[in-house]
C-alpha cells in the first residue's frame, strides 16, 4: 500500500518531468504545467496537515459534529482559494498555459492512479 508522502513525491516526479518534456514543445505549456503541479503539491500538502491537525485534536479534546464540520469546511475554502488562485493567474499571464496549468492541478489524481495500477501489477490481481 501506499500512503500521502508516496503520492507526495510522485507527483513533484512528474510534475518535474512532464514540465521538461513539454519544455521541448512549448514554454507557455511547460511553464503552465509547472505552476499547476507545484500548486496541488503546496495544496495535498495542505491536505495532509489540516488532516494531521484534525486527527491530533480529536485525540486530545472530543469534538462535536459541528465543530470538525467546520475545520473540515475551512481547509476546504483555503483549497479552493488556492486553485482559483493559479487558475486566475494562468488566465492573466500571457506566459502560461490555461489547460496545462489545469492538468498540472491535477497531477496528485495521476499519482494516485500510477501507485494504484503498480500495486495491482506488484500483487498480480
Amino acid at each position: 500500500m501506499f500512503d500521502e508522502n508516496d503520492v507526495l513525491r510522485t507527483t513533484v516526479a512528474l510534475t518535474v518531468l512532464l514540465s521538461a518534456g513539454l519544455l521541448i514543445v512549448s514554454v507557455e505549456a511547460a511553464l503552465g504545467l509547472l505552476m499547476g503541479g507545484s500548486m496541488s503539491v503546496l495544496v495535498l500538502r495542505l491536505m495532509i496537515i489540516d488532516g494531521t491537525r484534525l486527527l491530533r485534536l480529536a485525540r486530545t479534546v472530543e469534538l462535536a459534529r459541528r465543530d470538525v464540520y467546520r475545520l473540515n469546511m475551512k481547509s476546504f475554502f483555503k483549497r479552493c482559494a488556492l486553485y482559483a488562485a493559479t487558475l486566475t493567474a494562468a488566465v492573466l499571464s500571457p506566459h502560461l498555459n490555461y489547460m496545462a496549468a489545469f492538468g498540472g492541478l491535477l497531477m496528485p489524481r495521476l499519482a494516485i492512479f500510477y501507485h494504484l495500477v503498480r500495486g495491482r501489477i506488484k500483487r498480480g490481481s
